[in-house]
């Protein structure tokens, strides 16, 4: 089942509106809170259990999809290390209970949906079913926002909440792609293109010190300027990490082995897994291994992984018997200039699995067809 924006949805058309008369009232919404909805605002599960018992007392009746649960839950890590990176986009404090409400609402509500699209994911057999739950929660996430953007109001409230949506529904789309890159399709929004569903005029917008195009904007600037890397040198300065250059062919003489660059099937995510190793400090700028602290023993749990999703021949013009392992392994070495013969023989299934279920990047890693 794929995973639907159903509480923003619903907020937009249905009986959660703050605009509607009936949810103008401060002591529904008190009531609500008391029932154990505060008390559990950061206990997702028990949160939504709470929810929707308290939202029935008030004859309104939620059907939701993948409600939080401990596995879910746990799927969450592969959006923990985005979260620091975010923290600019967050929703401004709440003034009333109702705003408060809405408050705990989204946040719990983008919890939920993380969980779910981690554990659809992680529970699908190919490359192909992962880019469908993933392009299918992009594509129902977009028409939200194209609805979000048609849509003006002016009491405090509504305008709080329809505030509140355009952080949450930017911040949630772009970790999603974040998480996901090679499962996003060719149709996924950039950025820019989100910007200008939520915004009438953005740039006049973004002046603005309380609007959410304020938010916005500081965040991107803030992002830009990370997009250089700061690397620590023996003089305690700091120098920018040069962008990194594929190069997709075999440049280091010496090697005897079996295999060549040919042998490898698809050169496109083999050169954004190097670049991904050159991001996480495995190799520098000239391809050479960083012999950084238990960095060799993970290196050879990732040539297993590499092996394991098929991203080289199993045999070519000029040796028609099988690679072995130890062939893949050795090319991988002589291309970083490094030895991982005794860590790849101790590398069991076991630890290439707590490899790559650290980088989410790793985890994430797409198999070749």
């Amino acid at each position: 089942m794929i995973v639907k924006p159903i509480i923003f949805d619903n907020i937009l058309f249905g009986e959660l509106a703050p605009w509607l008369p009936e949810n103008s009232s401060e002591t529904k919404f008190r009531d609500i809170l008391n029932n154990q909805v505060r008390a559990n605002k950061d206990n997702p599960e028990k949160f939504f259990k709470a929810l929707l018992g308290s939202l029935k007392e008030y004859a309104v009746i939620l059907k939701i999809d993948h409600l939080p649960n401990k596995e879910r839950i746990a799927n969450l890590a592969k959006f923990a290390d985005l979260q620091s990176d975010y923290n600019e986009l967050v929703i401004t404090d709440f003034f009333s209970k109702a705003s408060e409400f809405y408050f705990y609402l989204f946040n719990n509500e983008c919890i939920r949906i993380r969980a779910a699209i981690a554990t659809n994911v992680s529970n699908c057999k190919t490359p192909i079913d992962s880019e469908f739950q993933v392009v299918s929660l992009l594509n129902n996430l977009a028409y939200t926002i194209e609805q979000l953007g048609q849509k003006k109001y002016h009491d405090k409230l509504s305008i709080y909440v329809h505030n509140a949506m355009k952080i949450s529904l930017f911040r949630l789309y772009t970790e999603i792609k974040n998480v996901y890159p090679a499962f996003i399709g060719n149709e996924a929004l950039t950025e820019n293109e989100i910007i200008t569903f939520i915004f009438k005029d953005y740039d006049v917008e973004k002046s603005i010190q309380d609007n959410p195009a304020h938010t916005i904007a500081q965040f991107l600037s803030s992002k830009k300027k990370k997009s250089l890397t700061p690397v620590s040198v023996n003089d305690d300065k700091k120098i920018e990490k040069p962008a990194f250059v594929p190069n997709k062919a075999d440049f280091r003489s010496g090697y005897k082995g079996k295999l060549s660059y040919e042998d490898i099937i698809n050169p496109e995510l083999f050169s954004k897994l190097e670049e991904d190793l050159y991001l996480n400090d495995f190799i520098d700028i000239d391809y050479n291994f960083t012999n950084k602290h238990n960095k060799k023993k993970e290196l050879a749990a990732i040539f297993k992984i590499l092996i394991s999703k098929k991203y080289f021949r199993e045999k070519n013009y000029k040796h028609q018997s099988k690679f072995r392992a130890a062939d893949y392994r050795q090319y991988l070495d002589h291309r970083y200039k490094v030895d991982t013969s005794q860590q790849f023989r101790k590398c069991t299934p076991a630890i290439a699995k707590a490899v790559s279920d650290s980088y989410i990047w790793l985890d994430n890693l797409p198999a070749c067809r």
